[in-house]
C-alpha cells in the first residue's frame, strides 16, 4: 500500500509502484474558484472537491487521489469579484487531456467528481462523449445535482437543519464542511451577515441561476443561512456524501 494516496505529494516512481501493485484508479474532483458569500473564500468547491475525492478514494480502496481541477463554468457568479471562469468547452477540453495523461499511465478506472454545481452539466457530457474512446477503461462520474444536494440535505436533517438553511451555495452545509476542513479560512465573524436565499432549491431554480445569475436569488451570493454551521457537522457531510458516492461507484 502507498505511504499516500495523494498523487500531487507522491514521486513518479512512487506512482509507478502503485499502479504496478494494483492502484489503477484515480479518484478527482472538478472544483472552481468563484464567489462564496462574505465568509468563505473562493477556493471553497476546489477545497471541497480535494476532501470529497480524497474520502472516496480511501473508501474505494487501491486508489489514488488527483489533483483537483481548480477552475470551471461559473459565467453565473461573474457578478462578483474574484470569479474565474472557463468555457464549458475549455472545460471539457481539460478533462479530456486530464484523463487522456491518466490513461497513458496504466490507470484503468477514472472517477470524475464535479464539487461545483456549475461543472456538473459540462463533467457529465464529457464522460458521455469519452464513452468507448479508451480499450479497457471504466470511466464514472456522478453528475446529477439534485441528488449531490438531496444526499446532503438527509445529513443536514440529522442535525436539524432544514433544507433551507443548508442550501446549495455558502450555507449551512459548505460553511460546515469549510470549518471542518480550513477552518482558518472561514470568516466567522461575518456569518451572521451570510443569510441568502432561502427558497426552495430545484430546477427551476437552477434554470433562473444559469441563465440570470445568483445574483437573481440573492444580492449576497448565498444560498442557504450558515448560522448553524459547527464543525462536527461538515465532518459527517463529507462521510456521508463519498459514502453514497461509493456506493453509486460500486453499482455501475
Amino acid at each position: 500500500m502507498p505511504e499516500k494516496i495523494n498523487l500531487a505529494e507522491m514521486t513518479s516512481p512512487g506512482i509507478k509502484s502503485a499502479l504496478e501493485s494494483g492502484y489503477n484508479t484515480v479518484v478527482f474532483a472538478v472544483g472552481s474558484n468563484e464567489q462564496h458569500g462574505p465568509c468563505l473564500p473562493v477556493s471553497t468547491d476546489t477545497l471541497l472537491g480535494d476532501a470529497l475525492a480524497y474520502a472516496v478514494a480511501e473508501k474505494l480502496g487501491n486508489s489514488l487521489k488527483g489533483p483537483t481541477v481548480n477552475m470551471g463554468c461559473s459565467e453565473h457568479h461573474m457578478k462578483f469579484p474574484g470569479t474565474i471562469s472557463l468555457g464549458s468547452e475549455t472545460l471539457k477540453a481539460v478533462l479530456r487531456d486530464y484523463v487522456g495523461s491518466l490513461v497513458r499511465h496504466g490507470f484503468r478506472r477514472i472517477v470524475v467528481l464535479p464539487s461545483h454545481g456549475g461543472n456538473f452539466a459540462s463533467v457529465g457530457e464529457v464522460v458521455r462523449e469519452m464513452e468507448g474512446l479508451y480499450d479497457d477503461l471504466e470511466l464514472i462520474t456522478f453528475s446529477d445535482l439534485l441528488k449531490f444536494v438531496s444526499i446532503l440535505q438527509e445529513t443536514s436533517a440529522k442535525f436539524g437543519i432544514t433544507p433551507q438553511e443548508s442550501g446549495a451555495h455558502a450555507g449551512e452545509c459548505e460553511v460546515s464542511m469549510m470549518m471542518w476542513m480550513r477552518g482558518d479560512l472561514v470568516r466567522e465573524e461575518l456569518i451572521p451577515e451570510a443569510k441568502g436565499f432561502m427558497g426552495e432549491f430545484d430546477a427551476e431554480a437552477i434554470k433562473r441561476i444559469f441563465a440570470k445569475g445568483i445574483g437573481a436569488l440573492s444580492p449576497i451570493g448565498v444560498l442557504g443561512d450558515p448560522m448553524k454551521s459547527m464543525r462536527e457537522h461538515g465532518e459527517a457531510y463529507i462521510d456521508d456524501l463519498s459514502a453514497a458516492i461509493v456506493e453509486y461507484i460500486n453499482s455501475q
